[in-house]
């Protein structure tokens, strides 16, 4: 008897209903390769789109820090101009005439978002969209003693907003707010 066993536990081994499975098919193995690569790109797009708002802000903070930081060691006082496409920063003088140009190394920011909608809204509520402004009149301006005029800045992209709030004592601050 114990030889039939014996032959009768080989024969159900060697038929596959052996309960004892190590391993996974091929399916198995496929299926699981698929969902971790459908995962790495979803995460791989999310975190560019995290590290372009990231440098949105960063740009956005270091160009008018420098523009304040430049009025206070010149001694003079900055505007600001910008339309849908470009933005430029002068010298002025007391009676607010254009002087001279200044070179922005942080401004290279703002040709890259001429698709988007964008709007400066200033502390005495007057509001402006970049579309339409004539660019004759500063839209900020930057005095010496490190203050500014202020204003908020809307650019309004695809999934959210970046608004851009310039204080008037030059705290320069960003944030994101989803629609």
């Amino acid at each position: 008897m114990v030889w039939r066993a014996d032959r009768e536990m080989t024969r159900t081994s060697e038929t596959g209903c052996n309960n004892n499975k190590k391993g996974f098919t091929l399916i198995e193995i496929l299926v699981v390769i698929v969902l971790i690569s459908i995962a790495s790109s979803l995460i791989f797009i999310n975190f560019n789109s995290v590290v372009s708002v990231a440098k949105n802000q960063s740009t956005f903070i270091k160009s008018f820090s420098y523009l304040s930081e430049e009025s206070i060691v010149s001694g003079n006082i900055i505007g600001w101009h910008a339309n849908n496409e470009r933005q430029f920063f002068y010298f002025m003088d007391t009676n607010s005439n254009v002087v001279t140009q200044i070179k922005n190394p942080y401004s290279r920011n703002w040709q890259n978002l001429n698709n988007y909608k964008k709007t400066f809204k200033s502390f005495d509520g007057s509001e402006f969209d970049f579309e339409f402004y004539n660019d004759k009149e500063p839209l900020l301006i930057f005095y010496p003693s490190g203050e500014s005029s202020g204003g908020f800045i809307n650019i309004f992209f695809d999934e959210y907003i970046q608004k851009i709030e310039i204080n008037t004592n030059g705290k320069i601050t960003s944030e994101i707010i989803d629609y």
